[in-house]
């Protein structure tokens, strides 16, 4: 986990990035083991845009 302390009200400039946060890989519940199993074909369909 990271945590990162913020001023909600500082205005700053956009960085135009985004956070990959995947979906917990271990669950009892068949919606979260679909929706992880969805993340990974989404993922692994990704096109990497460097290295």
């Amino acid at each position: 986990m990271i945590h990162v302390e913020s001023d909600p009200l500082l205005d700053a400039p956009s960085s135009e990035s985004w956070w990959d946060v995947p979906v917990s890989q271990v669950s009892e519940l068949e919606s979260t083991q679909q929706a992880y199993q969805t993340y990974t074909d989404h993922k692994n369909r990704q096109r990497k845009l460097l290295g």
